[in-house]
């Protein structure tokens, strides 16, 4: 899968809030306006379509996945039960690689990625390298075997720059283990996204 390579802080400047999945930014940032050679001078309005675009980039560029796959989880979520939004957030917030960030397991998405592909990561026991693998609840995160990265896991979830844990995941600190406790709710996501201009931006497509 095509993964984004190029300066990351020039996207969350562009898109205008924090992407904690893509990378960590401590306080404000130093140029908190889009990047450019017009600078911090009045931008033209957003279209409807440039703002949808725009909070569809945001949700792509924090759980780092690509087009085409996301746009294969907007069209699940909008066939499935129940609101499109909350559906799609809920199937990405479930993925394997996010539920490591978020438990605090690695530092950021990239980190927990390379973990799972690499095959330092089981699911109730079972040894899982998909970093997209939906999780369900009473799924059990946990180092696969005597995996070198049992120690390193440990020190990351001391990280003092670790995102707060989530409503839906359950830590047990003395088995280095992270539980799905229940499905996430709306509030659980970490960026500030309006879900159903995303639904909308595909629907209009």
């Amino acid at each position: 899968m095509a993964r984004y390579r190029g300066p990351r802080l020039k996207v969350i400047r562009r898109l205008g809030t924090s992407l904690p999945g893509l990378m960590r930014t401590e306080g404000d940032l130093r140029r908190p306006y889009p990047p450019g050679q017009h600078g911090p001078t009045r931008r033209a309005k957003l279209s409807d379509y440039a703002i949808r675009l725009r909070e569809k980039q945001k949700l792509r560029f924090h759980y780092c996945i690509s087009e085409k796959q996301f746009r294969r989880y907007v069209k699940k979520a909008s066939i499935g039960k129940g609101n499109p939004g909350t559906n799609l957030l809920i199937a990405l917030e479930t993925r394997l690689d996010n539920a490591l960030f978020r438990a605090g397991f690695a530092p950021t998405m990239r980190a927990a990625r390379q973990m799972t592909s690499h095959g330092h990561v089981s699911v109730n026991g079972r040894r899982v390298d998909i970093a997209s693998y939906p999780l369900k609840v009473g799924d059990v995160i946990t180092p696969h075997g005597k995996t070198k990265m049992a120690e390193q896991i440990k020190n990351n979830r001391k990280d003092p720059g670790n995102l707060a844990l989530p409503s839906f995941i359950d830590i047990d600190e003395a088995n280095v283990a992270a539980k799905i406790t229940m499905k996430p709710s709306r509030e659980d996501v970490p960026v500030d996204v309006q879900e159903q201009l995303i639904i909308e931006y595909y629907s209009a497509k």
